[in-house]
């Protein structure tokens, strides 16, 4: 009788043991169930601490395979409140658009200044995944008043149809002339772009849209008239074209443009605004620089995160020549970023060129610049770009 509830009370205990390992498991395993899944919005006020952030910052640098990366990134910023500055700064440690697009859409129901999302655009390589990020933004503003966790796969909606009237639109597979830009936006891109454009509510905001496309990206003739079509007044019309004309890539077909106008005057007027231009020779108009603070910001984390110094300053001769009107204390704060004199000396050569206050630049620059030598190296090299 001893043995039977000896062997009772040892399979008992088996028997919990089994149902406790089991539940253990089952504990450990659900959270990866719900990996992406954020039900409880947080309360976001203010963003997090600088020293916060920069740990998350070294968490995710830490990891060396990019996957873990990506999955270190998305968990922090599911539980942490950020403002745009600091997305931007962590979406600069990934390089692809579809990485960085998944941590900036699980990041923007946190974020707390969501009023300046757009200079999250900035992250992106390809206008095609700024759109996509804007879509969700927009989808989400229009849900501001739900309290459900939206999910944070990115928003597919039904695309805009937009049709263009008929007019004699110019080859540009077949032109053989002047560019005023290298390459042309893409049919695919392109369409992206005047979707948008056709979505706004009104003229102004059409016009706003048309006009940034004008000024960021290369334009085929037949695309640019194509987007004027989208604006009902002839007068916004004039005023795109005559901003989309020096980023034109078939330049010498652009005299077709005058056939989305119905007036006469307004004709003229295009026309006149080209020729005046296409008789500077050798003076073309000058692109506006588009170096915004958060774009600097961007490069300037890239340089920093670098350990090698000779890797550092390749990235920033990399970097640099993609502008032009750099200032002087911006140049600043990339040397900063050196130990060695010579580095130093290095750089400031290479970006001596791409600065639009040359007057102030060895004043800015020479004092970090710790050898006599190299300062007079310096000094030497601006007054021969001078010469």
């Amino acid at each position: 009788m001893n043995i039977n509830l000896q062997a009772i009370n040892i399979n008992e205990f088996m028997i919990r043991l089994s149902v406790a390992f089991i539940l253990m498991v089952f504990l450990c395993i659900t959270p990866h169930f719900s990996f992406g899944q954020n039900n409880v919005r947080l309360n976001c006020p203010t963003a997090i601490s600088a020293s916060q952030f920069q740990q998350i910052k070294r968490n995710v640098s830490s990891r060396v395979n990019s996957g873990d990366r990506y999955r270190t990134a998305i968990s922090a910023v599911k539980t942490s409140c950020l403002n745009t500055f600091q997305l931007l700064d962590l979406l600069s440690m990934f390089g692809e658009d579809i990485d960085k697009l998944d941590l900036a859409i699980v990041a923007y129901p946190q974020l707390v200044n969501k009023e300046d999302v757009y200079d999250v655009y900035n992250a992106f390589a390809y206008f095609s995944t700024a759109f996509r990020y804007h879509d969700y933004v927009h989808e989400q503003s229009e849900n501001q008043s739900t309290t459900q966790q939206v999910q944070v796969q990115p928003v597919i909606q039904q695309p805009v149809q937009v049709s263009f009237p008929s007019m004699n639109y110019p080859n540009p597979f077949v032109y053989q002339g002047n560019h005023n830009c290298n390459l042309p936006l893409s049919e695919g891109d392109f369409i992206v772009f005047v979707r948008e454009i056709a979505m706004q509510s009104t003229e102004a905001l059409k016009l706003q849209f048309a006009m940034n496309l004008a000024s960021n990206s290369c334009l085929t003739t037949a695309q640019s008239m194509k987007t004027s079509t989208l604006l009902q007044v002839e007068q916004n019309r004039l005023t795109f074209l005559q901003a989309a004309y020096m980023r034109i890539y078939d330049e010498a077909n652009f005299d077709a443009a005058v056939e989305v106008f119905s007036f006469i005057p307004n004709r003229t007027a295009l026309m006149a605004y080209v020729n005046n231009l296409r008789a500077t020779v050798g003076q073309p108009v000058p692109i506006p620089c588009e170096l915004t603070d958060n774009k600097f910001s961007q490069i300037r984390s890239i340089l920093a995160q670098e350990n090698s110094s000779s890797s550092r300053l390749s990235i920033a001769k990399d970097q640099l020549p993609a502008y032009n009107c750099y200032s002087s204390q911006q140049i600043k704060e990339l040397v900063k970023l050196f130990s060695a004199s010579s580095d130093k000396l290095n750089l400031s050569k290479f970006a001596y060129d791409y600065v639009k206050d040359k007057d102030n630049y060895f004043f800015e620059l020479s004092p970090l610049i710790s050898s006599s030598m190299d300062r007079q190296a310096l000094s030497n090299y601006i007054a021969s770009r001078k010469n």
